[in-house]
């Protein structure tokens, strides 16, 4: 039974449109825990993420995502043509 063509053969790493929710979720829950040990204004940074993240999911890309794609994350989406 062969895999089909859609199926790396090999692991190739998370793709960016998994990481960035991932990374969002990290991001807020991190400032959030951070806004009732340390300070209420690491909340600001649970409010950036999901800034982000409405961001990515409105128009396909955020701060996150390029950096992503620039240290060579693979993508789910087809290369665009330049």
């Amino acid at each position: 039974m062969s895999l089909p063509d859609t199926v790396p053969s090999a692991f190739e790493g998370w793709p960016i449109e998994r990481t960035v929710p991932a990374l969002a979720s990290v991001v807020t829950a991190a400032g959030l825990v951070l806004g009732e040990v340390a300070s209420p204004r690491w909340r600001l940074l649970s409010a950036f993420a999901a800034t982000n993240l409405a961001l990515y999911a409105a128009v396909g890309w955020c701060p996150a995502s390029i950096l992503l794609a620039k240290i060579g994350a693979p993508s789910l989406r087809p290369p665009r043509n330049s």
